[in-house]
């Protein structure tokens, strides 16, 4: 019986590991579907939604290895507390997230098929 906890910990925590990767792409759609809402002109709703799955994204992706994910999160967090707390977006500023928005898509997709591939 004493082998049962090691065994249960390591399941939850494989359990917990693929609740992440699965959860990436929720985010990711958050991230599109609320920048092309600030596409469309200002919305606090859109700004904060943007700024808070990043943000979140920045500091949970470490835990779980990927790293790749950190430093567009990061880029997107910046951009999006800015807006958030400014209460305004720019074309140009719309545009220029669109690109570590791009590399984030990236990463998550790499992210996934290495953790899969070892699975």
């Amino acid at each position: 019986m004493a082998n049962k906890e090691p065994q249960e910990a390591d399941a939850r925590l494989a359990e917990i590991h693929r609740e992440f990767r699965e959860g990436l792409a929720a985010r990711l759609e958050r991230l599109h579907a609320s920048l092309e809402r600030l596409a469309a002109g200002y919305d606090r709703e859109a700004a904060e939604t943007f700024y808070r799955t990043a943000h979140s994204l920045k500091g949970t992706a470490p835990s779980f290895d990927a790293r790749g994910l950190v430093e567009p999160a990061r880029t997107l967090s910046s951009v999006g507390r800015r807006w958030f707390e400014e209460e305004t977006v720019s074309p140009e500023e719309i545009e220029s997230a669109r690109e570590p928005l791009a590399l984030l898509k990236y990463e998550v997709e790499r992210f996934i098929a290495e953790k899969e591939g070892q699975a």
